[in-house]
Parts: C-alpha cells; sequence; structure tokens
C-alpha cells in the first residue's frame, strides 16, 4: 500500500445536543454579586449554572443541599427590563410612569403589558388578559383619547387602535393621564400602549426554552436589569443584580474520542508529519464539521510513541476505526 499513511485524531467536544453530558454543577458558599458570581464561575468553570431540562434543575437542587445550603443561590438567568410605547414614542414624556404601589410586580416572570386602574394608577398583567382600552388618534401634539370598551387582550387592541385610529394610548404627563381616566367607565380598568418584551437571557448565551418561574411576585420596581435565583423547592426568582448570594457555576463533561483515519497521497513528496500540514489538516477537517453544524469541538493530532502523527500503513493491518471515551 504505498503512498498510504495512517494517523489517529483525537476529537473533543459535543458533537450534538443529544450526546453532551447534563451539566456538572458546582456550589460556591461565598455570597457575591450576580456580575461577581459570573465573572468567578467563568474563571474557575464554564459559567453561572445554566438548566435546560427537570433533570437538570433536579441535578441542580441535589448539588445545593448536599452541600449543606438551604437557601436561594444565584443562577445564571437574566433578563433586561426595557419599557416601550406601542408607537415608538421615546422624546420628552416617554420615561412618564403612575404605578399603583408594589408594581410592577412580574407575577410568575410573566407580566409584560400595562393598564390603567380606575384610580389611575398603573399596573402590569399578563398580555392576554381581556379588558377594555384606550386608543389614541391624530398625533401626539394634536391628539384625541378614544374609549373602546370592548374587552380585548393586549395585542388585539392595539391591532383596533391601529386599524380604526392612531395606535394605544401613550401617556407623557399627568395631564394626559387625568384625560384617560375621565374615559374609563367606572370600575374597569383599561389597556394604554406600554409593555416591555421577556428579553429573559442565560449567562453563557444558551437558548431560553425551560423554566420553573414561582408563583409569585417578582418585584422589578425601577430595575434595568434583574438576575435570577433558584431555591430547593426549585423555583426561579427574579431581584436585583446587586444583592450578594452564593451561587451555583457549572461545568460540561468532555466527550473525548480517538479516530483513525487514512489518507492516500497524490504527491508522495508531502510530509504529513510537517508541523505546517498537520495545521492545514486540522483546519480543513474543522471547517468541514461547522459546514455540517457541528460546534463546540477541539481537534488535535495524537502522536504515537516515537512522536510521529502518520505512518505508513503495513499490508494486513487493522481497519476499523478505534474508538473510545
Amino acid at each position: 500500500m504505498e503512498g498510504i499513511v495512517i494517523g489517529v485524531l483525537c476529537l473533543s467536544g459535543c458533537l450534538t445536543f443529544s450526546t453532551c453530558l447534563l451539566h456538572q454543577y458546582h456550589f460556591v458558599s461565598d455570597v457575591m454579586t450576580w456580575t461577581e458570581a459570573q465573572s468567578y464561575c467563568r474563571e474557575k468553570y464554564t459559567d453561572l449554572a445554566t438548566i435546560e431540562n427537570t433533570e437538570e434543575m433536579k441535578k441542580l437542587k441535589d448539588t445545593v443541599f448536599n452541600a449543606g445550603h438551604s437557601s436561594e443561590v444565584w443562577i445564571g438567568l437574566y433578563s433586561h427590563i426595557d419599557w416601550k410605547w406601542s408607537d415608538g414614542f421615546n422624546q420628552s414624556g416617554a420615561e412618564y410612569r403612575r404605578w399603583y404601589s408594589g408594581e410592577p410586580n412580574n407575577w410568575e416572570a410573566n407580566q409584560l403589558c400595562v393598564n390603567m386602574r380606575n384610580d389611575g394608577r398603573w399596573s402590569d398583567i399578563d398580555c392576554p388578559e381581556q379588558i377594555p382600552f384606550v386608543c389614541y388618534r391624530g398625533t401626539l401634539e394634536d391628539s384625541d383619547f378614544v374609549p373602546v370598551t370592548t374587552a380585548k387582550t393586549w395585542s388585539e387592541a392595539q391591532r383596533h387602535c391601529r386599524e380604526h385610529y392612531t395606535d394605544l394610548a401613550t401617556v407623557r404627563n399627568n395631564a394626559d393621564n387625568g384625560k384617560i381616566l375621565d374615559l374609563i367607565p367606572h370600575g374597569n380598568w383599561a389597556w394604554i400602549g406600554l409593555y416591555r418584551d421577556p428579553q429573559i437571557y442565560w449567562s453563557d448565551g444558551s437558548n431560553y426554552s425551560f423554566s420553573s418561574w414561582a408563583q409569585d411576585y417578582h418585584r422589578l420596581y425601577s430595575l434595568k436589569v434583574i438576575c435570577g435565583v433558584a431555591d430547593l423547592g426549585g423555583n426561579w426568582r427574579l431581584f436585583s443584580c446587586d444583592g450578594r448570594k452564593p451561587f451555583v457555576c457549572y461545568s460540561v463533561p468532555t466527550v473525548k474520542t480517538l479516530v483513525k483515519m487514512r489518507v492516500k497521497l497524490e504527491d508522495s513528496s508531502v510530509d504529513l508529519n510537517d508541523p505546517a500540514v498537520k495545521e492545514q489538516i486540522l483546519k480543513q477537517l474543522q471547517d468541514r464539521l461547522k459546514e455540517n453544524g457541528l460546534s463546540g469541538i477541539t481537534l488535535k493530532w495524537k502522536e504515537q510513541a516515537d512522536g510521529k502523527v502518520f505512518h505508513k500503513e503495513e499490508k494486513g493491518s487493522d481497519k476499523k476505526k478505534k474508538t473510545e471515551l
């Protein structure tokens, strides 16, 4: 087999989600702010704890419990709180708020839309709730507020206002707030145009899909960023990121695989054990993996006892791929 050479390639990483092992969790008893905990985890492990399913949630709880800790710990969740007006208004007056005491309280971390109560104060509630609403017509500088008594969800109300008027009501000052209050039938609440996007993230950039929010309030107040904790009941809550708590980091076990590969040389003058040649081959293999949607994989050559990677294959040698974990 003249010109046939063999080398051993070491792959480490997670080839697909299904081959990745569960996160390994590490409890840290030192109390830190969320940002300090994030920096610590990134330096010592991988990142603050990410939880992607119920099995990982149980594993995190067991880790904290076995460490003898029983209160809340920081995990990698955080959320940006960015209130916006339906019509995109962001000039002077856009920051005007008339929150009711204790609002916004973000019940079950899912209250994204705002209504005006019958006392003129505002609350955040679930957007699918069906209540009356107030539109405006014209421009903000020269507008009339228009009440609609038909109960709709916030999105339905927004669509109705845009189809028949200008948009859901934007409230810039006490005068606007008073005009809208006068239009709300006694005892009712009404949608206004203030809302926010969920914007919930994991510190390591993982996709936010699984959740385990406590059926409780998550006080937002005037905070712009809010961070997540978990308790031994498996419940998540959001708090000021400046609080000081113990925390949980995670690391990911590495799956290692040895792959025996054969190369047929078209140019017999090429030395496959040349460092530059080996590096070029690795780059081509890495690019091919990326083209096939595989990331998070590290490739490196495994040297034989004589320090070489590639050897000419003798006739009758084992041609099967060898794999080990």
